[in-house]
């Protein structure tokens, strides 16, 4: 069983699943997240049947995303992993937008996805993840960009859709992007699918344990990493 908890963006969302039943919370009720996530966990334990003692392994978002929303998410699965001495799987914010997205998608054709996240101060974090028809890769790590870098990615690559936060990115241009050939999709990521990611990551051993786990913030002007080592000390 493995419990997978997504707080950087606006969404929040808890995924708790066997491999065969899956159960989940979701909520975009804004700066709730604190109230909300730790009710979505027992929500999810309550309506399973089972109890906190049979998860096996965690999953969390480590970034990029909102300062105190990715705390919140990193806190709960710390104190479950303290607790039970329990591996985490950290997976990039943009990558389980990335995937939120292609669940939604109908059809198994190779597509390039550029995700982004409004970074506010005019810049963005991006990410880029290409879809082979059967699972999802990352061909280019999480930076931050201006909206005209964004721009100029966007032209190079022609990715199939642009998804994300893309609001302020699409008021920002000086080009039409929802005029090319791409699909634009306005959303956030979903634990359901950190679940899915995270579960890749534990069947193929690339868990670990929480206090080797850093939370990574994109800040400034340059694409520059904050990390924040977790000790056990807090």
């Amino acid at each position: 069983m493995i419990l997978a908890v997504e707080t950087a963006t606006g969404a929040c969302s808890v995924a708790l699943s066997n491999g065969s039943e899956t159960y989940t919370r979701y909520s975009e009720q804004a700066r709730a997240h604190s109230q909300l996530a730790m009710g979505m966990v027992d929500a999810v334990l309550a309506e399973s049947g089972c109890n906190v003692r049979d998860i096996e392994g965690l999953g969390v978002t480590i970034g990029p995303g909102s300062f105190t929303g990715l705390r919140i998410g990193f806190s709960i699965i710390q104190g479950l992993a303290f607790a039970m001495d329990l591996p985490v799987a950290p997976v990039s914010t943009l990558k389980t937008l990335a995937a939120t997205y292609q669940r939604g998608r109908d059809d198994a054709r190779k597509s390039v996805y550029l995700a982004v996240l409004d970074a506010r101060m005019g810049q963005f974090a991006v990410g880029v993840y290409r879809w082979n028809g059967e699972q999802l890769s990352t061909e280019r790590h999480d930076c931050l960009l201006s909206a005209s870098a964004v721009h100029a990615l966007i032209d190079q690559l022609q990715p199939t859709a642009l998804i994300g936060e893309t609001e302020k990115l699409l008021a920002a241009q000086e080009n039409d992007i929802a005029a090319r050939s791409m699909d634009v999709s306005e959303l956030y990521p979903h634990a359901l699918d950190l679940y899915g990611l995270a579960a890749e990551q534990h069947r193929r051993g690339l868990s670990m344990p929480i206090e080797e786990i850093e939370l990574c913030y994109l800040r400034g002007t340059e694409a520059w990493t904050k990390r924040t080592r977790v000790s056990r000390d807090g």
